[in-house]
């Protein structure tokens, strides 16, 4: 799908009623894996392909300044409209990912839930600065094969897929299968690494 295709998709999402910035459930996933994020408070997050929201105001919350990037228009002008009158340390800014780079050694700590974009492994790799956290879960072929849901296979990872993406981080935590997810089952691979302090020798 074209840039502005997903922009006009994701537009119509967030321009419907019920859009709420910022609601108080982040991803589950993220919120499990709380104990490797706090204390880190006071440096730098990025929340990719944000949607409402919702994990990088979690990241706010823990004392992190957010970048938050989605394509929509919609969702990061309501988003940084709600930032400003809570007063929250997110910036929120309209992204084209698939054009536009990622700053190297930038983010102490990467979150991308529910968006799979497989050329973009290797930039969140790199946006990553020593010692930093990336946090990663989204579709798997069991959410297809497994529960029986309709999904774009463009856009859901193959078995093992995710565990293997990142070849120069160090994994934290993994799990791969179908879990709950916001109430529902959903086959999902979720992932936690860490970027080395210095470079694993070959």
């Amino acid at each position: 799908m074209s840039d502005a295709g997903a922009r006009e998709k994701w537009n119509r999402r967030y321009a419907e009623p019920g859009f709420e910035p910022f609601p108080d459930r982040p991803s589950e996933w993220l919120a499990e894996n709380r104990e490797l994020l706090a204390g880190r408070g006071g440096l730098r997050a990025l929340d990719v392909a944000c949607g409402d929201g919702r994990n990088a105001l979690y990241l706010a919350r823990l004392g992190f300044a957010v970048d938050a990037v989605d394509v929509s228009d919609v969702a990061v002008t309501a988003l940084a409209a709600a930032a400003a009158d809570r007063g929250l340390a997110v910036e929120a800014r309209r992204m084209d990912l698939e054009a536009e780079a990622l700053p190297a050694a930038h983010y102490d700590v990467v979150v991308q839930i529910n968006y799979l974009q497989r050329d973009l492994f290797g930039a969140l790799e790199r946006a990553l600065t020593p010692g930093g956290i990336l946090v990663v879960e989204t579709v798997t072929r069991a959410h297809v094969d497994e529960l029986g849901k309709r999904f774009d296979l463009r856009f859901v990872l193959e078995r093992g897929e995710l565990l293997h993406a990142f070849p120069d981080l160090y994994v934290r935590h993994y799990r791969e299968g179908v879990t709950e997810r916001g109430g529902r089952p959903r086959g999902v691979a979720s992932l936690v690494a860490e970027r080395r302090l210095t470079p694993a020798r070959g």
